[in-house]
């Protein structure tokens, strides 16, 4: 679960609703930067039935943490701040609709920076993006690890599964950040925002069929929660 409850958000005093982006008040150059990198985020999303990519950075990028920085990163070999700031806003809508949406962005985006850039040259790579998928995991199926046997992983994420449903067979981001934050140590500060973090990246890495909606409108089977525990152990 990424570590943003080591972090205090910085004071404000205007608020930002949530219809507006996270970029507002970037000069024009920026925004046409971000534009372009936008573009190829598209891009990079793809098919779901398509072959992950390789030889991108190091390593191969493959499974739900691969399909995340490959979306971040809009298909280059690293991303930075502003990408992953970019990636928060416009595909989790992270904190949509809050006040001061801009300085949580900011925020989270400066506490992922801090925890994954682990070299400081202010940029993540495929390689320093692998750690993610611990923390991943340990959403997804708790107590196992990435030298776990396949059926101790399935065993893991079912358990999980049914542990977040209600009882219909889907999983929905109110469940899932609900179960997270109830889970959450007592003096672990920022509760609402880790644990909305952590269930919309969840839906954004695990879905494989309802990509054209909002993250918090989507639903995740069984089949997609177990297949994305045993992906990410590959």
């Amino acid at each position: 679960m990424p570590d943003y409850q080591r972090r205090r958000p910085t004071p404000s005093s205007a608020a930002s609703g949530g219809s507006g982006s996270a970029l507002g008040d970037r000069d024009p150059q920026d925004l046409e930067g971000n534009a372009a990198m936008l573009a190829r985020m598209e891009a990079a999303k793809g098919d779901p039935s398509t072959t992950p990519a390789e030889g991108m950075g190091d390593g191969v990028m493959d499974g739900p943490i691969g399909r995340v920085f490959q979306a971040i990163s809009g298909g280059a070999k690293s991303f930075n701040k502003t990408q992953l700031k970019t990636w928060l806003d416009r595909e989790l809508d992270f904190a949509q609709g809050e006040w001061f949406r801009d300085k949580k962005l900011d925020g989270v985006a400066d506490a992922l920076m801090a925890q994954l850039d682990t070299n400081r040259d202010g940029a993540v790579g495929w390689k320093e993006f692998e750690a993610f998928e611990a923390q991943t995991l340990a959403t997804v199926a708790p107590g196992v690890g990435p030298n776990s046997r396949p059926e101790a992983v399935e065993a893991a994420a079912a358990a999980r599964f049914a542990q977040l449903d209600n009882g219909d067979g889907q999983l929905t981001y109110d469940e899932i950040r609900a179960k997270v934050e109830a889970e959450l140590p007592r003096e672990t500060e920022h509760k609402s925002l880790v644990a909305q973090l952590a269930a919309r990246i969840a839906l954004y890495a695990v879905d494989r069929d309802q990509q054209d909606k909002p993250v918090d409108q989507r639903r995740l089977s069984r089949q997609e929660w177990t297949g994305a525990a045993r992906d990410v152990v590959g």
